[in-house]
């Protein structure tokens, strides 16, 4: 966590520095100004958010939760992590933190790449709105033949994803 926010600290000096070059104080005040906008925005989703992670950790004892991905570790896991990405509700800052909190159990991270891309590929809360945008006929056509990918990426992951590589991405733990 420390290591992250000091990347983002110093991304954010820089771009700072980089506005404060082109524009000068007027110009970064406008960009303090929309970052307040979207950060009040996103706070209320953000606050319901973390309830909601925190209450799943609360009502998910962590024997039941090894249990359920023992029993569905493998194809099985990669196909149930994939819709249950899907079907999950909010964007990344939403979803992230409730992942990050079964980082520390073993769970293969083929599963949670799986859930990722079923997030990214699926995510159903969106059909509507471009069936309304777009077409409802491309909509449909796009998430069918979008389906599979998924499940596909999921497969790959395990299969050709080394336990060491996964190992510098998951703090010490492989697949």
């Amino acid at each position: 966590m420390k290591g992250s926010f000091l990347g983002l600290l110093i991304a954010t000096f820089l771009v700072t520095l980089a506005v404060f070059f082109q524009g000068g104080c007027t110009l970064i005040g406008q960009g303090f100004s929309a970052a307040l906008s979207t950060l009040l925005q996103a706070l209320p989703l953000l606050v319901v958010a973390f309830i909601v992670t925190g209450q799943i950790q609360v009502l998910l004892s962590l024997e039941w939760i090894d249990r359920l991905w023992n029993k569905l570790s493998g194809v099985k896991g990669i196909f149930i992590s994939s819709v249950a990405g899907g079907v999950f509700p909010g964007p990344p800052y939403v979803y992230y933190p409730f992942i990050s909190t079964f980082k520390d159990r073993e769970i293969p991270s083929y599963m949670f790449f799986s859930f990722v891309a079923g997030k990214q590929v699926y995510d159903l809360l969106r059909l509507p709105m471009e069936m309304s945008l777009i077409n409802p006929g491309i909509a449909l056509l796009r998430n069918l033949i979008t389906l599979p990918m998924p499940f596909l990426m999921g497969l790959i992951f395990r299969r050709f994803i080394s336990r060491e590589t996964t190992a510098r991405f998951f703090g010490g733990r492989g697949v």
